[in-house]
């Protein structure tokens, strides 16, 4: 590597204290990111490539909106070349937002469309590897022989992109990493960080220095700990590349803006991410709102953002203990009584709110709550602890008459934004993320209750209730949550569930993973999406995939328990978690046919009448 392309700077990341990431500033036309430029928000066009004016129109849309990059499929060498009229036509407009090009498989398609945009995407996964899931024990030689293989195949792009002045991201997607990847490091964040070095260490041996990555997961567990993982790897290596956020697959609707809070929202509020994403299964003009919003609530003054010295957690001492390097971990607690649950310990991490005065005396207001936090089939297992008391427990019997099993808390104003503790445990009110760290640290062994006011506006309340008890969960901070504000005890429940559904800690509804479509979709994929919840959104616990196409399809439906593909035009594959178990099914047939597969294996509950 060119010592000229080297940086000298500490990993000192300070969990307490975090400042942004200090980056490289890198230009895609007419746009920089990195260094101290304000986090810039993008979207992909889901158009046909080749239907150019269909794409001219969708792009023109989004800049409307305030997309200040717009990615465009090239999934063939064709479409690549379709990007040069899809920009001549913008550029006619007077539009001069910079493109960058989607590849997936196409080293041919990479090279004509460097010749079109302002940056070029590629996926290390695909680019020049496969992913079968073969199992291959490969020898040190067999394996670098193969990476050099790889990283050749690679260096021409890079080299036409440095002479025409074209910016390059690294996209390494969890659910498309390399069967060669996978056999040496596992389905795992440290596969997709060492996925992107390979690559970037061939940038750096041409000199190319306008490089980003992006580590995306359908996850947010395992985007954090990707992203945490590959700063600190660069930091180590004197690297300075800027991060596109984004958690891939998130879905459509509140589940899709929960998961992205949760996943990109965790990183910008550690100064982590220059540029952001957030892919929804829906028209993605609605796409950009989001990212503002998010950008807006955790990156304070993003007109100029201070850089410092950060990094990414390393573990090593105090309160780095338990930040979520290692997926599924929990800062160890001490279990407590807590009115008629238990705190802390094995037990599970709690759903708490607030009923204002008055509320319990509504007709049917507890047997509401009931159904919201009870499975909607029968025979599931009930969740415990939805509802819980503090300190005074006056309507504990009350409750306990209505629902079995649910305690309530009585809302008290007297909870400062200090940390106050009663009774083993601690509860913060109005603290950010770095003082709920400092409360842990501070508490070795206490159970901690996160406590989150959340603001009147509906978008808003989501985001900021994800993002901040998102990223306290991921880091295994948080033995219950707690959602206030100014909402209803039912809206605040809603909210509370769908976060800890996200972080993986708790399942009261069904899952899905889907993306948010692109030129390769078969299907459309926001009313496939909406039909298949409305037939399954009774069945907690269980994943569903919905995706347009094969391209991340088999490795993110890894995660997931059931998947529903594109396969060709017209025809859907299904598949039970990465094998494909049903091929070119009928699309008219497909929605009836992945019911019977899931009562075929055993996850089918009967919705109950209420339901």
């Amino acid at each position: 590597m060119p010592e000229s392309l080297r940086v000298n700077h500490t990993l000192t990341f300070d969990p307490l204290h975090p400042a942004r990431r200090r980056t490289r500033v890198i230009r895609i036309g007419t746009l920089e990111i990195g260094g101290d430029r304000p986090v810039a928000v993008q979207s992909m066009t889901t158009t046909d490539t080749l239907d150019i004016d269909a794409t001219v129109a969708q792009a023109v849309a989004l800049v409307r909106v305030g997309c200040e990059l717009v990615r465009i499929t090239a999934p063939t060498t064709e479409a690549a070349r379709a990007l040069g009229v899809i920009k001549a036509k913008l550029r006619a407009q007077g539009v001069t937002v910079p493109l960058c090009a989607d590849i997936h498989f196409h080293p041919g398609a990479a090279m004509e469309a460097v010749k079109h945009v302002e940056k070029v995407r590629v996926n290390p996964g695909n680019f020049a590897d496969t992913k079968a899931f073969r199992v291959r024990e490969y020898t040190d030689d067999e394996y670098a022989a193969e990476v050099k293989r790889v990283q050749e195949r690679f260096r021409p792009l890079v080299k036409e992109a440095k002479a025409r002045g074209v910016a390059i991201r690294i996209g390494t997607n969890h659910g498309s990493l390399s069967d060669r990847i996978m056999n040496r490091h596992g389905d795992s964040a440290a596969g997709m960080v060492e996925s992107a070095m390979e690559f970037v260490r061939v940038c750096e041996e041409e000199g190319l220095r306008d490089v980003c990555f992006s580590m995306k997961s359908s996850n947010p567990r395992v985007m954090v700990q990707a992203y945490r993982m590959l700063a600190a790897r660069l930091a180590a290596d004197g690297l300075d590349h800027p991060f596109h956020l984004g958690v891939t697959e998130a879905g459509e609707g509140e589940d899709g803006r929960t998961k992205s809070a949760i996943g990109i929202g965790s990183l910008l509020m550690d100064g982590i991410g220059d540029t952001i994403r957030v892919s929804l299964t829906e028209d993605p003009c609605r796409e950009i709102p989001v990212a503002q919003a998010l950008v807006r609530g955790t990156v304070p003054n993003n007109s100029k953002t201070p850089s410092g010295a950060s990094g990414s957690p390393s573990g090593d001492g105090g309160v780095c203990e338990f930040l979520g390097t290692v997926p599924g971990g929990r800062r160890p607690s001490a279990g407590t009584g807590f009115g008629v649950h238990r705190i802390g310990g094995d037990a599970p991490v709690l759903a708490m709110i607030a009923l204002p005065a008055g509320w319990m005396r509504r007709d049917d207001a507890m047997d509401r709550l009931r159904r919201m936090a009870t499975p909607r089939s029968p025979g599931a297992p009930a969740l415990e602890g939805l509802l819980l008391p503090r300190s005074d427990f006056s309507l504990g019997a009350k409750a306990r008459s209505a629902a079995p099993g649910v305690g309530v808390e009585i809302d008290d104003d007297s909870v400062g934004p200090r940390p106050e503790r009663s009774a083993g445990w601690s509860i913060a009110r109005g603290c950010d993320v770095p003082a709920y760290r400092k409360l842990a640290a501070d508490r070795p062994g206490e159970p901690i209750i996160l406590h989150v006011d959340l603001p009147a506006d509906p978008q808003d309340a989501l985001l900021h209730g994800s993002a901040i008890a998102g990223s306290l969960l991921l880091d295994g901070i948080g033995d219950a949550v707690r959602f206030g504000g100014p909402h209803e005890p039912e809206r605040l429940l809603e909210l509370v569930l769908g976060v800890l559904q996200a972080c993986r800690l708790r399942a009261s509804r069904t899952e899905y993973i889907a993306c948010p479509g692109c030129g390769r979709t078969l299907f459309d994929l926001e009313t496939t999406t909406q039909r298949i919840k409305a037939r399954t959104g009774h069945l907690p616990g269980v994943k569903i995939a919905v995706m347009g196409c094969i391209v991340n399809g088999p490795g993110e439906m890894a995660d997931a328990d059931f998947g529903y593909v594109g396969s060709t035009p017209g025809f859907v594959n299904l598949y039970v978690g990465k094998d494909m178990v049903e091929r070119a099914v009928p699309q008219g047939e497909a929605d009836d046919r992945l019911i019977a597969l899931l009562k075929a294996r055993g996850a089918w509950k009967e919705p109950l009448a209420s339901a």
